[in-house]
């Protein structure tokens, strides 16, 4: 009788205990093309606390996109609503500075997601399919203006 009840008392603690840190079981497969011409860092915060008290994070690399096609990578992660921040790698211009920001975008990785990047100063026509992200192009404003006093708006 008594090592029904301690079986019991076992198996309910550790019930109760199990659901304490739920741990993501399913893994997604986040596939990133490159269409920039030029090498690309994704950094990916996630919104969930795991059990060590910090965010999900990963930093991705790829490189740049050969003439004759796209750079595709596939990447596993965790299911999660993930802050993302692309970053185009180019050299620094001393007079121009950089051609290309870091382009931020919210992600909703629950299922298998595929993500667009273009050349930084292209918008894409539309949002694409539902499991498509498309980074959005930026404003191109030149840093160094010798004769046109003219600014476009927004920079």
């Amino acid at each position: 009788m008594m090592t029904r009840k301690s079986l019991l008392a076992l198996a309910i603690l550790s019930l109760l205990l199990a659901g304490t840190y739920p741990q993501p079981t399913k893994l997604i497969r986040l596939t990133v093309v490159n269409r920039s011409g030029l090498p690309v860092e994704i950094g990916l915060i996630g919104s969930i606390i795991n059990k060590y008290n910090q965010h999900t994070s990963y930093y991705l690399r790829l490189p740049k996109n050969e003439p004759r096609g796209d750079t595709i990578r596939e990447f596993t992660i965790f299911p999660d609503k993930y802050s993302m921040k692309v970053y185009y790698v180019e050299l620094w211009d001393p007079v121009y500075g950089t051609h290309c920001g870091a382009a931020s975008q919210s992600v909703e990785a629950y299922h298998n997601v595929r993500v667009v990047v273009p050349v930084c100063t292209i918008r894409p026509p539309n949002k694409g399919e539902p499991s498509m992200v498309k980074i959005g192009g930026q404003r191109q404003c030149s840093k160094f203006r010798p004769v046109i006093p003219q600014r476009k708006p927004g920079c």
